[in-house]
């Protein structure tokens, strides 16, 4: 009867009892995650442990694992395709438009030359009208030059005539 009955032990205190120096009282102790996956798959026992449950522990992480690089790796390839494929988009483009730019320049480099041209033919005129109006100018001042000659042989010539008359007048 002993064996079905615990002895206790009566105390007059209300308080319980403190754990014991050197025990973590109420404290768990916390474990990687890798100790805590293995012990979730093989519980701890004093017995030898398989090593079955950690060999699928591990196998099975590395295969997510695997997963994990190959999705990464294939959604990777498709960026670079789409980046690929915008670029030579981007590029064809931007030839259309350096054609299309270096249409514009031609025809622009066509139009400066015929303004040139007719800029200089514009010029050629004008000093030939500049000749012209000058020529006019040396004739009309050659022409004042020779009435300027004229008047003064006139002066001269009256000058004369009245001389004749004082002179036949005295005889």
């Amino acid at each position: 009867m002993s064996d079905k009955y615990v002895t206790a032990s009566s105390t007059s205190s209300t308080t319980l009892r403190l754990p014991e120096q050197g025990k973590q009282g109420g404290k768990r102790r916390r474990n990687g995650l890798f100790t805590s996956l293995v012990r979730a798959v093989a519980p701890g026992t004093d017995d030898k442990r398989s090593l079955v449950p950690t060999v699928i522990a591990v196998l099975l992480w590395l295969g997510l694992a695997g997963v994990g690089y190959a999705f990464a790796v294939h959604t990777l390839d498709k960026q670079q395709q789409f980046v690929t494929q915008r670029l030579q988009e981007v590029q064809a483009q931007n030839e259309q438009q350096m054609k299309q730019v270096e249409e514009q320049l031609a025809l622009v480099q066509n139009e400066m030359k015929q303004v040139q041209s007719g800029l200089a033919t514009l010029q050629e005129d004008l000093q030939l009208t500049g000749e012209t109006i000058g020529g006019t100018n040396k004739t009309k001042q050659a022409l004042q030059d020779r009435i300027d000659q004229l008047n003064k042989q006139l002066g001269e010539l009256k000058a004369s005539l009245k001389k004749l008359e004082d002179a036949a007048r005295a005889w």
